[in-house]
């Protein structure tokens, strides 16, 4: 029976996890980020694969840098490593610890390596995506792919949603699979470097919508980072944040005041929500959240003693 060493942080990991159970091999050990602080309070909040482990007393591990337990993971003799949005980059000290180290990865390599391949997907406004089964090197998602497969991108997807799909994918691709890849039954083929994309993390200031963008590009962007982090705008200088919104189609007839609005200005607002010129096209807000306050349907400001009125500006 092979030993196996897993790694990961968010739920989709958990159920890459739940996937390893089924199979004949023995899980010697789980690694996973270490515990934050979150909110105002600074409460410690565990990883959904900590939560998971503390119920099935898995041998846990949450180093801040992997490398700082290779002598533990020597100790545990393992065979294999498979990871899936484990959140650090792993040595080649520890690669080497293993016969083969196998990554779960969320796109259809070579395209979008990354931390973020999910969110740039429904951000480039992809209509299909997949789960890689690759083998893990030094550099970056660069390693042999052994098995891919896609999965469709519907137009009311958000990351929440493309995570929830992918998790299934994840599972039935790793209950089929990887016993063969771990058996070498399964030969994997070099990535074509020519056709290689990036989905980095993005920083905080990245979050940000461009008014000057099309409708579909920013309703692109705000499920790409819905339910978290959730992108954000300025109106007045307050940060203002929207969780879901919808582009307006051309045979919808919208009942506006007559004149030019600037990219960004509020030119109506209804009983569903706020209505937005853009770059290219209307956009409808659905749901926002005012700073310090919670998140709200958008059409609560219809009313016209609301700040948010026709003719304001969000920057």
């Amino acid at each position: 029976m092979y030993k196996v060493v897993f790694c990961g942080t968010p739920q989709i990991s958990v159920e890459i996890l739940k996937a390893l159970e089924k199979l004949n091999v023995e899980i010697v050990g789980v690694i996973t980020q270490p515990d934050k602080q979150v909110g105002r309070k600074k409460e410690i909040k565990f990883s959904e694969v900590k939560e998971y482990c503390l119920i099935k007393k898995y041998k846990l591990f949450q180093p801040y840098k992997i490398s700082d337990i290779e002598e533990e993971l020597k100790i545990l003799k393992p065979d294999f490593m498979l990871t899936c949005a484990y959140g650090q980059i792993i040595s080649d000290s520890i690669l080497k610890l293993f016969k083969n180290c196998i990554n779960t990865h969320a796109s259809i390599l070579p395209k979008y390596r990354g931390g973020s391949p999910i969110q740039f997907a429904i951000m480039n406004g992809e209509k299909k995506t997949g789960i890689s089964l690759m083998k893990m090197v030094k550099k970056m998602d660069a390693g042999e792919v052994y098995y891919q497969e896609e999965i469709d991108i519907d137009e009311t997807d958000d990351s929440a949603t493309l995570f929830a799909k992918m998790a299934v994918l994840g599972k039935k691709m790793i209950k089929e699979k990887l016993m063969d890849i771990f058996d070498g039954k399964i030969v994997g083929q070099k990535q074509d470097e020519s056709k290689v994309t990036f989905a980095y993390n993005l920083k905080n200031e990245e979050e940000k919508i461009n008014w000057n963008k099309s409708a579909n590009e920013i309703n692109n962007f705000i499920r790409a980072l819905s339910p978290k982090p959730i992108a954000f705008t300025f109106f007045n200088r307050e940060r203002i944040k929207i969780k879901k919104a919808r582009v307006i189609k051309n045979e919808e007839n919208l009942v506006t005041i007559d004149k030019i609005f600037l990219n960004g200005e509020v030119i109506l607002i209804d009983k569903e929500g706020i209505v937005v010129n853009t770059g290219n096209g209307y956009l409808k807000i659905l749901e926002l959240q005012r700073q310090g306050k919670n998140m709200v349907k958008a059409s609560t400001f219809y009313d016209p003693n609301s700040a948010i009125k026709i003719g304001t500006k969000f920057e």
